[in-house]
């Protein structure tokens, strides 16, 4: 495994600044600064800033997009773990859950590196330009941190400034309040932020205006201010920089990463090739090996494959005929896949007397009846690590796509009832798809069903899933009708983290837990 390389800021140890636009290997794990000497350049600042995007990708601390990703899945059903078995709600929904508490852990590290930044920025010594746009940056990760915290746990501590004694003993503030303040930042950042353009691509992968204008319109959308979410969306699409990719497949390409669907996307690469790479270190993402079948060879997937994520047969199976996502980006027994870095096509095969093991180039891929409750994304999955790499990949994750957006504006524009435009919307996505454009109907419940639906076949296996049904209310009727499963209102939002309250006892708990 490549040499894992961190540059910690903490008392005595000083960071690093690597000149012109090049990021250090890594940033602080907390939001506390005492070196005096720090703060002072515009590099400072940017390095980190870039903390937070650390944050973002994470690492096997179960922190990031992946525990993100997996967390979803597994409330949803629609992902199971190696054993094939989907989790048993009323054991995994716990405060004591570790992944659940490593969503919360993310996002106040975030925050706090946020609310670091911009307190320093007030005094800083730099060129007004880019202290414009770093106020912008930093506004957008608060933005973004108490977005995620609010559509997971509702009401949670409004902690807008650097650490301070006091904030360890805060209540929650009100999940309207929350949300107040998640438009506020994003709103004020998106007033800041560089376009894409504007970063150039030196700077690929920082969050950009167009980000900040998707994540405002949907957090418009929990407030249920569909005008103010319309006009948002109107801003991002003004800025003419975003549009479908031409097939489903090639969303998700080593070969076309930061396409033009991508609006936030995590970037996972080696130090080396002069990028920005988002998991502080020159290992990568863990999600080729974890989505992909386990121990199906090192010829097929990094590490030989863990199998940490398999998807539900029933989310494979509940595709409509025809669905090119469904034929390019989900795989079961019985079909073929050839990855990007694959030399042969593998087969998977229905054959009850295939073992689960034993893979190998003379006998490629029988993966069979013994996965049979399974299927597998390929969104993330390639074929065997490069060479000269570790065993983690360097492929980026989206976490905003125009794909999501289009569908939100769907929902946007059919809330104010202008139904011919939403379904114009919601139709576009489906046509990448290869699938026929609906027929329009004004019933709420025909269209909400339809977008449900494609927002389970297109955003499978990425972030923000599980949230548009808690948001819509459409999360009893899925995982019963789905699943079996019967609905407990109170998970509509995460536990508060046991570990949070037995430090501050004046954090309450969510109802229900």
């Amino acid at each position: 495994m490549k040499k894992i390389k961190y540059i910690f800021l903490c008392l005595g140890v000083i960071l690093l600044i690597a000149a012109c636009h090049d990021f250090l290997d890594t940033t602080p794990k907390s939001g506390i600064v005492t070196d005096a000497s720090f703060f002072k350049t515009t590099a400072d600042f940017d390095s980190y800033i870039y903390g937070a995007y650390v944050d973002i990708g994470g690492s096997f601390d179960g922190s990031g997009v992946g525990n993100w990703i997996k967390v979803e899945g597994f409330i949803s059903q629609e992902i199971t773990g190696p054993d094939q078995l989907p989790k048993i709600l009323s054991q995994y929904m716990t405060a004591s859950n570790d992944q659940i508490t490593a969503f919360w852990t993310t996002f106040f590290h975030i925050n706090a590196k946020a609310n670091q930044v911009l307190a320093k920025l007030k005094d800083a010594t730099i060129p007004d330009a880019d202290k414009t746009r770093l106020e912008g940056e930093a506004l957008f990760m608060r933005g973004f941190a108490y977005f995620n915290l609010g559509r997971a746990y509702g009401a949670v501590p409004l902690i807008l400034k650097p650490y301070e004694a006091s904030q360890n003993f805060m209540k929650s503030t009100s999940e309207d309040s929350i949300w107040i303040q998640v438009i506020a930042d994003l709103s004020a950042a998106a007033t800041k932020i560089p376009t894409l353009e504007q970063w150039g691509n030196a700077n690929l992968g920082r969050a950009t205006k167009g980000a900040a204008y998707a994540y405002l319109a949907n957090a418009y959308m929990y407030k249920k201010d569909w005008a103010n979410a319309e006009t948002a969306s109107n801003s991002l699409i003004a800025l003419g920089t975003y549009s479908l990719m031409p097939t489903v497949r090639s969303v998700f390409s080593l070969t076309t990463q930061n396409n033009v669907e991508s609006i936030l996307e995590v970037q996972y690469r080696d130090i080396a090739d002069g990028k920005i790479n988002w998991s502080g270190h020159e290992a990568g993402c863990n999600l080729p090996e974890y989505t992909s079948p386990r121990n199906i060879g090192n010829e097929w997937a990094p590490a030989a494959g863990w199998g940490e994520m398999s998807g539900n047969r029933k989310l494979a199976d509940s595709f409509e005929p025809g669905d090119d996502r469904r034929a390019n980006l989900i795989a079961v027994p019985g079909d073929k896949y050839k990855g990007e870095l694959m030399t042969d096509t593998m087969r998977f095969s229905p054959d009850p007397n295939n073992a689960l093991n034993g893979w190998s180039s003379t006998n490629p891929g029988p993966i069979g009846a013994g996965w049979a409750k399974s299927c597998f994304s390929t969104k993330y999955w390639f074929g065997p690590e490069p060479a000269g790499t570790s065993y983690l990949f360097q492929n980026d994750v989206p976490v905003m796509r125009y794909a999501e957006f289009l569908l939100n504006y769907a929902e946007i524009l059919f809330m104010q009832e202008k139904t011919t435009q939403a379904y114009q919307q919601m139709n576009l996505v489906r046509e990448r798809a290869l699938l026929a454009d609906l027929p329009e109907s004004s019933d709420p419940t025909t269209f909400m069903t339809a977008l449900m639906n494609e927002r389970r076949h297109e955003l499978n296996f990425e972030p923000n899933i599980w949230f548009h049904y808690t948001r819509t209310g459409t999360a009893a009727s899925f995982l019963s009708s789905e699943y079996n499963v019967t609905w407990n209102p109170a998970w509509s939002l995460f536990p508060i983290p046991q570990s949070e309250r037995d430090q501050d006892q004046n954090l309450a708990q969510n109802p229900g837990y």
